[in-house]
């Protein structure tokens, strides 16, 4: 049996990874005007970067896929 360890480095595919550390996806509730991410979220993010792999907030679709108040979402609510 092969012994590793938390701080280790490893591969995820074609990717190295600098230990075995994953921060799941969160939602932070941080989005300003028009569902788009801030300056918070920017910060947040910075404060966990060095600590390993981050995979990012989930965004919603549509505004009727929105679960919680002031979540990022991948749409427009402006008219065309």
């Amino acid at each position: 049996m092969t012994k590793t360890t938390l701080f280790e480095p490893t591969n995820l595919g074609a990717i190295t990874l600098a230990n075995r550390i994953v921060m799941v996806p969160l939602t932070r509730n941080r989005a300003g005007a028009g569902f788009v991410p801030g300056d918070l979220t920017a910060e947040y993010y910075a404060q966990r970067a060095s600590a390993g792999l981050i995979i990012s907030e989930v965004t919603q679709i549509s505004q009727q896929g929105q679960g919680y108040q002031d979540t990022p979402g991948t749409y427009s609510t402006m008219p065309r």
